[in-house]
């Protein structure tokens, strides 16, 4: 197996596992956000709403940091393998 094919599978498996972080954490904010924001009730001292904005916020960056660093990296190894 030469560099690039390496490298090609790399970042195959690398979007893969943050594309199922990403679906883990819709279906978490989905269907038990209550679950997912009592441990941090404690420590967060803004209210409910705040805490979702910036959650969200967090999320929404961990999505672009996604496609930046792992999916479009795969599809452009994809396309010069081909």
């Amino acid at each position: 197996m030469n560099d690039i094919n390496l490298i090609t599978d790399f970042f195959m498996w690398f979007s893969i596992i943050n594309i199922s972080i990403i679906i883990l954490f819709y279906i978490l904010l989905y269907f038990a956000f209550d679950f997912f924001y009592m441990p941090f009730k404690k420590i967060y001292l803004g209210s409910k709403e705040e805490f979702n904005k910036s959650v969200v916020n967090i999320f929404f960056q961990y999505r672009m940091l996604t496609g930046f660093f792992a999916v479009f990296p795969y599809i452009t190894l994809l396309i010069i393998n081909n």
